[in-house]
């Protein structure tokens, strides 16, 4: 460990106002042994360490160097201070990371760092350092709770590992990687590998699993507009404009198949809140677009892919029908936990069991749709 007497020496003697000469006389040494302190040309004897500390009102850690807040202002200084200032060159870069994981081997902030420093700018050393990555992702793995650090440390590994190893890698810590997260590792590591149609499909899989997430908790919002008819109706307009954005739909386009589920999601309870405001050719409409769409899902094979449009945002991904997977060209399949929906609700139980429908239960055109609905569940 680099000891900071120099500067502690120095800092301490300054904020009391002193000279070298006071200091030397205050400890009873000469004056020059205090310039050679601060000038970094030698050490205190070893036994005079608590005589300074108590001088000073400090801890002997304290006086090296050697405390928490020493430690964390050395980092922040004389590490991400210089990151964050300029960022260094690949070789300076590299020389300051193991300086300073050397010196702090448990700052998990910095040992990562240092793997990702290695990983992204330095593979042409991998073979050199290879035994070290290896050790600091076992200790972070072993000793670091924080959950952001741990997924770096074994992303890092990802870059470097054989690819029949990666899984292995993110298994490690399975808790802590999504559907999402182990994407960008395999996007990252197609990247580095320099295989761009790979890096791409895994890309264009992202993006779908990011969009099909945010249309997820948008999706549920509307549910907290169950007591306001009229707010949970404009909320629902909002959200198919939503849906035409995400699957890049121009007006009266039809619905691409890996989307039929979200706009079902849309239309039937427009279609409730229209009936809920006495509006019901509106209720109606939705209604009967609903039953269209259950009709053109039934007609699509189980497992089928689905496509999902936009290709500048989703390229080739598709949407596996009845499961929680998509599919990529390459012909691999990745989990979906939550997103936009790929089976479809049973139109009879929502449309019988929902108070919505009360008021035109007994019409004649309302009795014609959930006859078809029935047909349908029965295929």
């Amino acid at each position: 460990m680099e000891l900071m007497i120099a500067e502690k020496v120095k800092k301490y003697r300054k904020e009391r106002d002193m000279t070298q000469e006071a200091l030397a006389q205050a400890l009873g040494v000469a004056s020059q042994s205090v310039s050679k302190w601060e000038c970094g040309e030698g050490y205190p004897d070893i036994t005079l360490l608590p005589a300074i500390a108590n001088f000073f009102e400090v801890t002997v850690d304290e006086m090296i160097g050697n405390d928490e807040i020493s430690a964390k202002e050395d980092i922040n200084e004389n590490y991400f201070g210089v990151i964050h200032k300029r960022m260094p060159p690949p070789e300076e870069m590299l020389e300051l990371s193991l300086k300073y994981y050397r010196k702090y081997p448990r700052d998990w902030n910095i040992a990562t760092k240092l793997m990702h420093e290695i990983t992204r700018r330095h593979r042409e050393k991998l073979d050199e350092y290879k035994p070290l990555l290896n050790e600091i992702c076992e200790r972070v793995l072993k000793n670091c709770t924080d959950s952001e650090l741990r997924c770096r440390a074994v992303m890092s590994m990802c870059m470097i590992c054989e690819e029949d190893e990666v899984r292995a890698w993110l298994d490690k810590d399975s808790k802590m990687w999504n559907d999402e997260r182990r994407l960008e590792v395999w996007e990252e590591r197609y990247k580095l590998l320099g295989d761009i149609e790979q890096h791409r499909i895994y890309r264009y899989a992202g993006n779908f699993l990011r969009a099909a997430h945010l249309v997820d908790r948008l999706g549920k919002l509307s549910d907290e507009y169950k007591d306001d008819v009229i707010r949970r109706k404009e909320w629902l307009e909002y959200y198919l404009g939503v849906l035409d954005g995400m699957s890049a739909r121009k007006a009266e386009e039809e619905i691409l198949d890996g989307w039929i589920g979200e706009y079902n999601y849309a239309y039937i309870r427009l279609a409730a809140a229209y009936f809920e405001m006495n509006e019901p050719e509106n209720g109606y409409k939705y209604l009967e677009r609903s039953l269209e769409l259950h009709e053109r899902w039934n007609k699509i094979p189980d497992h089928a892919a689905l496509a999902l449009g936009n290709p500048y945002a989703f390229g080739e991904t598709k949407l596996m029908k009845d499961t929680l997977y998509i599919g990529m060209p390459n012909g691999k399949h990745m989990p979906i936990w939550h997103g936009i929906r790929s089976w479809m609700p049973h139109l009879v139980n929502q449309i019988e069991n929902w108070s919505s429908f009360n008021s035109i239960r007994n019409e004649e055109r309302y009795q014609t749709i959930l006859a078809r609905a029935k047909e349908l569940s029965e295929t």
